[in-house]
């Protein structure tokens, strides 16, 4: 469960806002602050996997309250999603400097919130799969993180976001999995995951398999070549 604090001095938007996050069920709203005073005080208190900060706060800038957030302990920085109407080139130099995982211009529509977070979501999945990750895995995570649609890339190479994400599901299933059953556990089209496991198959990153189902019809599975 992925624990999001929404720190937001506008109380409408706040609420539109956390609607939006808990239509995932692997977020939770863990509360709303309207300013940068009781947003602090909540990171240090409840210890946010991912704060949504606005930079416009009634008592400190937001910039200013994310450097403060970075100076926090090691294990207990969040990561933060710059969520704001400030559309200057200086703020998001600065939000990027200061390691924003996200930057969304309002008003912007709520699928594309609920579209960076499931990335970020794929992003801290892959991360977390094991304590050491390989070049490509590093480079797929922060694509994903600055936002590549995982069903937008089309370049099969093996340092690929889409490649390394197939290749993290595999890892995952002991069992040979099914284009549609990639794409299910992924969220991309079938005709995506597809077109990846077919030029994997002939790099011979993964193997394929035939299996018969109830109406002998052979059905293409796909598991990592040893």
């Amino acid at each position: 469960m992925i624990r999001t604090l929404i720190i937001e001095d506008d109380f409408r938007v706040a609420e539109i806002n956390a609607a939006y996050v808990a239509k995932d069920v692997d977020f939770q709203v863990i509360g709303i602050a309207n300013t940068a005073a009781s947003g602090f005080e909540m990171v240090i208190n409840e210890r946010p996997d991912l704060v949504l900060l606005d930079l416009y706060l009634p008592d400190e800038h937001g910039l200013e309250l994310f450097a403060r957030l970075q100076q926090l302990p090691r294990g207990t920085k969040p990561d933060v999603f710059v969520i704001t109407a400030a559309r200057d080139s200086q703020s998001l130099k600065d939000a990027i400097q200061l390691g924003a995982a996200s930057y969304i211009v309002k008003p912007f529509n709520g699928h594309e919130l609920i579209e960076r977070l499931r990335i970020y979501k794929i992003a801290l999945e892959r991360l977390n799969l094991s304590g050491e990750v390989s070049q490509a895995e590093v480079d797929a995570a922060v694509a994903l993180m600055r936002g590549s649609k995982v069903d937008e890339v089309s370049d099969t190479s093996s340092n690929n976001p889409t490649t390394s994400l197939i290749v993290t599901c595999l890892k995952k299933n002991s069992n040979a999995m099914s284009a549609s059953e990639v794409a299910d556990e992924l969220r991309i089209s079938r005709a995506t995951a597809q077109r990846y496991l077919s030029q994997m198959a002939d790099r011979k990153i993964v193997s394929l398999e035939l299996q018969y189902g109830s109406a002998g019809r052979p059905i293409n599975k796909y598991k990592l070549s040893d």
